[in-house]
């Protein structure tokens, strides 16, 4: 039960305020998750961002940045957002989620059936956290997005205030297994990599997987093998994606259904990849 509601207008009154309410405590931004039927957030304090300034998307030197408080519908309105996050975007097939879900809130929360989260990661994504020093000085950090998620502990109780996007040239794809656009999710599935036209291998290869049970996760001895050369074809990084995705059978399909949908999921992004980059 709510018992403490706050609406801050700026980073620092959130930040003051999540350092004195560390326990139990929410940030409301969208508030899809907290207002949605049958949430498991409980929280005693919540805090409102949605008025503190995160909702500007901008083109920088290195890429683009986006606020934690751009909307899904936003940011497909915006023409700095590249094609690969427009896709994972329009997985949220109701225009009223997509106007109340943000984009910095699909990334914290970190379901096992996050819309961008796969794609973000494919990416290599960087957010930008804040936290409070002793002497109430905000400090800002820039995070891979891998690290954020693998080590959620470490970043608690800071704050993402933007999404960095700085790889343009970079090859991203994702795809959503679903019976219907607002049923769950079987699997959830986003690819990325460099490709270097000199030894005309995959670079810096991220195959993420979101399933039920075991969240999101990468397949990271897969990415090795590739790296490594020891994967050349599709036919075989489809056999070793099949191989490595862990996944439970429930009323969304089952477990050989999971891994096989990844497997040709993948097997298809490397083709694209590779046919974009000029190999066939």
């Amino acid at each position: 039960m709510i018992n403490t509601f706050y609406k801050a207008s700026d980073v620092k009154e959130i930040l003051t305020f999540l350092t004195s309410h560390n326990e139990n405590t929410g940030i409301l931004a969208g508030g899809t998750d907290i207002n949605r039927l049958n949430s498991q957030s409980s929280y005693k304090s919540v805090i409102d961002i949605s008025e503190a300034g995160l909702q500007e998307i901008k083109r920088t030197e290195s890429g683009i940045e986006i606020g934690a408080c751009v909307t899904f519908q936003q940011a497909l309105e915006s023409k700095f957002i590249p094609s690969y996050l427009g896709k994972a975007l329009r997985y949220a097939g109701s225009r009223t989620l997509r106007n109340m879900a943000t984009i910095g809130g699909n990334a914290a929360l970190q379901r096992s059936d996050s819309y961008l989260l796969p794609v973000l990661i494919a990416a290599k994504a960087r957010l930008i956290t804040t936290d409070l020093s002793e002497d109430g000085t905000i400090i800002e950090e820039n995070v891979p997005i891998r690290e954020y998620i693998e080590h959620r502990n470490m970043f608690q109780h800071t704050l993402i205030v933007r999404i960095c996007l700085n790889k343009p040239e970079r090859f991203v794809a994702s795809e959503r297994f679903c019976k219907s656009i607002q049923a769950p999710p079987s699997i959830v599935i986003g690819f990325g990599a460099d490709y270097s036209e000199q030894k005309k291998v995959l670079n810096n290869l991220r195959i993420v997987i979101g399933t039920a049970f075991y969240g999101i996760y990468r397949l990271q001895k897969v990415e090795e093998a590739v790296a490594h050369g020891v994967i050349q074809t599709a036919e075989e990084l489809e056999k070793a994606v099949v191989g490595e995705t862990k996944a439970v059978s429930d009323y969304t399909g089952s477990e050989a259904y999971k891994k096989y949908l990844a497997g040709t999921a993948a097997a298809h992004f490397f083709i694209e990849c590779q046919t974009a980059a000029g190999r066939f």
